[in-house]
């Protein structure tokens, strides 16, 4: 059974853990995760939330996902009093976060932006090693952060997902194994040192699929509609396993760092 990820950082954990249980498994571009399942050249593909959902033609499977309470891989450094803003510097490859971005500017502070790529914008949004590297910056706003205290849920970045109606228990049972392995993996790491990275997989960082994912993948359809990005509110077409071992310890395993009133 062989596995794309789409290449952002909490992946590194995933491919590692990917490696020791001898999963095929490789890093892609968002549209190159979504060409390689389409090809049927790989059974499942790790893809930002926002393409999974709004995709046509696919099946949510279980066993795990990506969310988190803090992202300091993803921040919005205003340039300008954020109450005055109303333009958003972002790339074509950032549209996951450039969605986040105007949801949080729009529902937490009452700023509706305009997206472009101009270098003079009131806002620029950096990720990947750029956000990483201004993590102290306090003219900076964390995403997952500044989303977890819009929705009161961790932002969910990505769903494991299939072509509809070829998910089996085997997938879900993969995806339970190597959950389990990636999340071993991100506690070790939390305790090697005390940078803004580890301390992400150590404390902030979710790769299960469960009750709290489920509810924030509520939260983030409805802005979706809302925002445009999808004409209907999209249902949640996920695969039911029917016997898969582990498959149910999936949502206990682990702690949070955080407890919600639900």
């Amino acid at each position: 059974m062989q596995l794309a990820f789409w290449d952002f950082p909490p992946t590194e954990c995933l491919e590692l853990a990917a490696r020791t249980l001898s999963i095929e498994a490789e890093r892609q571009t968002v549209s190159g995760c979504v060409e390689l399942l389409h090809q049927q050249q790989v059974d499942v593909a790790l893809l930002p939330v926002t393409v999974a959902l709004a995709a046509d033609g696919l099946d949510i499977v279980p066993g795990g996902a990506v969310s988190s309470w803090g992202y300091p891989f993803a921040r919005m450094r205003v340039r300008r009093d954020l109450q005055q803003a109303g333009t958003l510097e972002c790339t074509s490859e950032q549209g996951l976060e450039a969605f986040m971005s105007r949801v949080i500017l729009k529902e937490h502070y009452g700023r509706e932006v305009t997206l472009t790529s101009n270098g003079t914008a009131d806002i620029k949004l950096l990720t990947g090693a750029a956000a990483l590297d201004q993590a102290d910056d306090p003219t900076t706003l964390d995403l997952g952060q500044e989303w977890y205290e819009l929705s009161q849920y961790p932002m969910i970045w990505g769903l494991y997902v299939c072509l509809k109606e070829t998910a089996t228990d085997a997938m879900v049972e993969m995806l339970t194994t190597l959950t389990k392995e990636a999340e071993i993996i991100a506690q070790e790491w939390g305790t090697r040192s005390s940078s803004h990275a580890d301390q992400f997989f150590g404390g902030s960082l979710r790769l299960r699929l469960d009750d709290v994912t489920i509810a924030g993948l509520t939260a983030i359809r409805e802005y979706m509609y809302y925002y445009g990005i999808t004409e209907d509110l999209v249902p949640l077409t996920m695969f039911e396993p029917s016997d898969v071992a582990g498959y149910q310890d999936i949502p206990l395993w682990g702690q949070d760092t955080r407890q919600l009133d639900l």
